[in-house]
């Protein structure tokens, strides 16, 4: 055997070359491998970078310039689903709030004895109600009546609640311990049938508000006159005017008040009522029909002789007459209103001496006059409604109105 200079033999070097040029090929074959790997992420990168930079600039083009029927559809999208969605706007006539009223959780009451329709609690009388949608709709549509007939004319309507929504206990009702019906309900579905431009005036709010002051009487039907002036707060919200400050006013009682329903029960001559009534920081003076067509003659506003008893309700505007007209001394407005009354707004109808120049109180149970020819002729274009909810639901009372129109 043949060997080389370094001890091997020939087929041994031939082996070990062989063995070279193998391992130089896979080396190539592996950087071309790697070459061609990082090719393909570069191609893949840069493509990845045009495709970014494309979409952005369409971004950026629609933004500027629109993009088109398809770009604006998801804003028409937008409105309609906020105009389906959008909640109605109550008006504040029609929404009443839930009297909190004072409840020891054991008192009961009883009808009175002499008067189906009255029921003693806690030494008050109060008077049961029930109307119903027919009475309320025979209401809106007498007022209406009178706006379609006198369209030039504004006119405003409040009916208020009685005592009995704010003093008796739901729970009276609820375990049939006494019939009467929400006199809420009565109110908003008479604010909601009117079938002309009445502006209804809720004074049921605010009155909520005042639950727990003297806002009634306990042995009479009416309202104090702190509950008259609550009133009257509503009517100035609503009508957008500012409300005579009752502290710039001097406060006059008279004690001992026996009220209308005192003979209902024993229990009522224990909790005798004190009308209190309010004397203005201006002057005022008014004039007095005593019946119907006779001429009127000069007085004032309260009727300040008034005393204890039966009567003392009289203090304000001397009770019921035909026509009662109150002047501000001193303000030069030329506002004139016509209220249109029953007993109800005797307590009312002082307040509005702060706004208004003239204020033409009619009660139209005796009135006997056109109310429309009656306030053309004197300059008045407001006209108040206003009638308690016993009042607004009785035939007898809307068929009086009806005979001043």
């Amino acid at each position: 055997m043949a060997y080389d200079n370094y001890g091997g033999s020939n087929n041994r070097r031939g082996s070990e070359s062989i063995r070279r040029q193998r391992a130089i090929a896979q080396m190539k074959r592996e950087r071309r491998r790697k070459l061609l790997i990082r090719r393909t992420v570069i191609v893949l990168v840069c493509l990845l970078i045009v495709f970014l930079i494309i979409f952005l600039l369409v971004q950026l083009f629609r933004a500027i310039f629109g993009g088109g029927k398809n770009a604006e559809q998801p804003v028409e999208t937008t409105a309609e689903t906020v105009a389906v969605t959008e909640a109605p706007t109550e008006s504040p006539a029609l929404m009443f709030n839930t009297p909190n009223i004072k409840d020891d959780g054991k008192s009961e009451g009883y009808y009175s004895a002499s008067n189906g329709g009255v029921y003693i609690y806690n030494k008050m009388a109060l008077e049961l109600f029930g109307g119903s949608e027919s009475t309320c709709k025979a209401y809106a549509d007498t007022i209406s009546e009178f706006k379609k007939n006198a369209p030039d004319f504004t006119v405003y309507n409040m009916v208020v609640p009685n005592h009995t929504e704010f003093a008796m206990p739901p729970r009276l009702i609820q375990n049939g311990l006494v019939s009467t019906g929400s006199q809420a309900e009565n109110l908003k579905t008479i604010y909601s049938d009117y079938t002309e431009d009445v502006k209804p005036i809720n004074c049921y709010n605010k009155l909520c508000e005042h639950i727990d002051e003297y806002i009634y009487f306990n042995t009479d039907h009416h309202w104090t006159g702190l509950g008259a002036y609550y009133a009257y707060q509503a009517f100035c919200e609503q009508t957008g005017q500012t409300a005579l400050d009752l502290s710039t006013c001097e406060e006059h009682t008279i004690s001992d008040f026996e009220g209308s329903m005192i003979d209902n029960d024993g229990s009522l001559h224990e909790n005798l009522d004190t009308v209190h009534y309010w004397t203005f920081p201006y002057q005022t003076h008014a004039m007095r029909q005593d019946n119907p067509g006779e001429a009127l003659y000069e007085t004032t506003v309260y009727y300040e002789q008034e005393g204890s008893g039966r009567y003392s309700y009289g203090v304000f505007i001397y009770g019921d007459s035909p026509l009662f007209v109150e002047y501000n001394d001193e303000i030069n407005n030329g506002k004139k209103i016509a209220v249109v009354k029953e007993s109800y707004g005797n307590s009312f109808v002082p307040y509005l001496t702060n706004n208004y120049q003239e204020v033409h109180v009619i009660d139209f149970r005796y009135f006997g006059q056109s109310l429309k020819s009656y306030m053309q002729d004197n300059g008045i274009t407001e006209v108040l409604f206003i009638n308690n909810v016993m009042s607004a639901n009785a035939a007898v009372q809307l068929d009086r109105i009806r005979e001043i129109y």
